[in-house]
């Protein structure tokens, strides 16, 4: 095979790291070996991924993440689609073959399944790949290209699953750690009261220090403090990037590698004609940087409020934010101990219609009662959100089809038969439509929230007030 001259992409912008990598790989091959690497990912695209899940499965710890059905049913058909992909498409668009990597990170993260794992079995499909196109009619040169361009393309694939991965279960873990702090009652006004006063016995310290004669060796920075510790090791996990935690950071760095030492050293100088000796310019921006870090950290908790209980504001039911923390749990009691659980999606019939006849006051009280009918009615082990809007999301545990059917047919008729009131003389019927989807051994947790949401639509779109289970969940 004669290789044609390669393919540039036109009208290139600069491009840096990954991203210019993704380009170089995509853009300067020839277009004959990647219509010979597509074809033989088309032909051998279900084999491999036999290979890759019989591999994945033989290890005891892929076990603890995936089951067997979930493989059969789901994942056999999922990757080989990513092949696909990777390799027979998108060549002209390598921002969104980037972007399409990192969703499968996250989708990793989500599902836990450790990155070593999908490591291994990136391995495994390269190897089989490049046997693959050994056995090609390629010509040397361009068999040399073609395994350049597998190897390559793979391991870029990998860096932005890895990269995706590393940021989600970040996040993931700073999302739980905030959830942990939460339900053990350690809430936001409480902690907000120790912080401020932990920056203020430093404060008294210092005055006290200088008050005493003592020397800038004897004083304990700001950074060594219980306020600077819980700066560096558990701020960041309640308020995670806040443009304030990193002003107090900057702030407390500043108190102690600049205003204390001039504090301390103005003091002690002795006194000179004309001139205060106690260097009181100094001592006013060292008291006004404390004030400022005051205000940061009182700003960072205000626009914590919502999250002072981790309840929404409007019903007490639980924030959102933590959703993937249960979810993440209920899969993990799932695979443990063989259990089933469902999410049952419920949304509030034409709730834009009692918004605009009777007012948001209205609608917020609605949507209240609701919140409270599904406390007072759900069982103790079940989670309650408030997902968005006039939206709210269950997690049922340890039930069947049925058993779930029926305690989201007892939340439909609880709603319908309750009365909200406009004023005491004005009552108001609204209904709600549930989609329900039960937990079928994927280890995403967002495809059965997805699945959830389709029932919603279905059970919208056929008429609402009514239950309407996901169809994964009929077979």
């Amino acid at each position: 095979m004669n290789t044609p001259p390669t393919r540039h992409a036109s009208a290139e912008v600069p491009r840096t790291g990954l991203n210019a990598d993704w380009h170089q790989v995509l853009t300067h091959v020839p277009t004959p070996i990647l219509a010979t690497v597509g074809a033989v990912v088309a032909q051998y695209r279900e084999p491999l991924a036999t290979e890759f899940y019989s591999a994945m499965m033989a290890d005891p710890e892929a076990t603890v993440f995936l089951s067997h059905t979930a493989v059969h049913t789901r994942l056999h058909a999922s990757i080989q689609r990513w092949m696909d992909t990777l390799f027979g498409g998108q060549h002209d668009d390598p921002d969104g073959m980037a972007a399409l990597q990192r969703q499968v990170g996250e989708v990793h993260a989500r599902a836990e399944i450790p990155v070593q794992l999908v490591s291994r079995g990136m391995r495994l499909l390269k190897t089989r790949l490049v046997e693959l196109l050994v056995r090609s009619d390629l010509s040397r040169n361009d068999l040399v290209l073609a395994v350049e361009y597998v190897g390559g393309l793979m391991d870029l694939a990998f860096a932005e699953m890895s990269a995706a991965y590393v940021r989600s279960h970040e996040q993931g873990a700073r999302t739980d750690e905030t959830f942990r702090m939460v339900t053990a009652g350690q809430n936001a006004a409480l902690e907000r009261h120790k912080q401020l006063g932990a920056l203020t016995e430093w404060e008294n310290t210092v005055l006290r220090g200088l008050a005493t004669g003592l020397q800038m060796g004897t004083l304990a920075s700001l950074r060594s403090s219980a306020f600077g510790l819980w700066v560096q090791h558990k701020a960041p996990l309640l308020f995670d990037d806040s443009p304030e935690l990193e002003r107090i950071a900057q702030r407390v760095e500043h108190l102690d590698g600049t205003l204390l030492p001039l504090v301390v050293s103005r003091h002690h100088q002795p006194a000179q004609p004309g001139r205060s000796p106690d260097g009181s310019s100094v001592l006013r921006d060292f008291l006004a940087d404390l004030e400022e870090t005051r205000f940061l950290v009182n700003s960072m908790f205000d626009r914590l409020s919502d999250m002072e209980v981790g309840r929404d504001v409007l019903t007490q039911l639980y924030n959102r934010r933590f959703l993937p923390t249960i979810m993440r749990r209920e899969l993990s009691l799932a695979r443990r101990q063989e259990n089933q659980f469902a999410v049952l999606m419920i949304d509030v019939d034409h709730f834009k219609r009692v918004n605009d006849t009777h007012g948001h006051e209205t609608g917020d009280r609605v949507l209240q009662h609701i919140a409270a009918l599904l406390m007072a009615h759900g069982r103790a082990s079940d989670f309650f959100f408030r997902y968005g809007g006039e939206e709210f999301l269950a997690v049922v545990n340890e039930v069947d089809t049925a058993a779930a059917q029926q305690i989201a047919e007892k939340v439909r008729a609880r709603v319908e038969q309750a009365e909200f009131h406009v004023n005491e003389h004005t009552p108001l019927k609204v209904t709600v439509s549930i989609g329900l989807a039960m937990h079928t051994g994927h280890p995403d947790y967002r495809h059965l929230i997805n699945q959830a949401d389709e029932a919603l639509y279905r059970a919208k779109r056929s008429g609402r007030n009514q239950v309407c289970v996901a169809a994964d969940t009929d077979n």
